[in-house]
């Protein structure tokens, strides 16, 4: 009976010694994935910090630099868009700065002519050859010295790639020679000879040119009075940015 008793008594001892061993072996393993999941949580974190820092020092190098590049435009003035500029941020800037430097050198080779005008609206800039400058009445031949006037103009447009549009424009008062039989025969020769000089003699690339006749239906003055009348017996060289 003794015996029995010792047996079953060194039994127990030893599950207990055993359970004790695995409550501890438990606790140990628990203890590891905590640290191991605050070890993964420390990284991240550390991770993110990193790339937060490098954005900041690049977005403060992109800022410095866009500074310095726009310091240097501001010292060259207000050309350096026109002549410097490598890399434009913006095309259609530079193009409308053109433009305008264009339209007042136009009014500059032009100023003091009789009867030219220089009209500047959004997109184009209108030469408005008046009465007598170019023609006599009734004619679409060409005044040799209207051809200087022609050469002084072409002087500044022939370098550049915009397109121009020659219009001829008359009065209400029907017009019967020999050889036009109303003003739409009239304005459109006027238009398309003066088209012609400006190939043949200024060398502008023909692509660029277009011509039209309008006769009356374009005025831009009353025909009621003689002096309106004048107003609307004009060619107009239109270029079109």
């Amino acid at each position: 009976m003794n015996n029995l008793y010792e047996k079953y008594k060194n039994f127990y001892k030893r599950a207990d010694k055993e359970q004790k061993k695995n409550h501890l072996n438990r606790w140990v393993v628990s203890y590891a994935d905590f640290t191991t999941v605050l070890l993964a949580i420390f990284m991240v974190l550390w991770a993110y910090n990193g790339l937060n820092i490098s954005d900041t020092a690049e977005a403060k190098i992109k800022k410095e630099e866009q500074k310095r590049q726009e310091e240097q435009i501001k010292d060259k003035g207000p050309n350096y868009l026109l002549d410097g500029v490598k890399n434009p941020s913006d095309s259609k800037d530079i193009k409308i700065i053109e433009f305008e430097k264009m339209a007042n050198n136009i009014n500059s080779t032009l100023e003091g002519e009789n009867k030219v005008e220089i009209i500047t609206q959004k997109g184009q800039i209108t030469i408005r050859l008046g009465e007598g400058v170019l023609f006599d009445e009734g004619s679409a031949i060409i005044k040799p010295n209207a051809k200087k006037t022609l050469d002084k103009l072409a002087q500044q447009i022939k370098n550049c790639d915009n397109k121009i549009r020659i219009e001829g424009h008359s009065d209400n008062t029907p017009i019967r020679n020999s050889k036009y039989s109303s003003n739409w025969e009239l304005s459109s020769a006027r238009a398309v000879n003066i088209v012609r000089y400006l190939i043949e003699n200024s060398k502008i690339e023909k692509s660029r040119l277009s011509a039209s006749g309008y006769a009356d239906n374009v005025p831009v003055a009353t025909n009621k009075t003689q002096e309106g009348r004048a107003k609307n017996r004009r060619v107009d060289i239109i270029i079109i940015n």
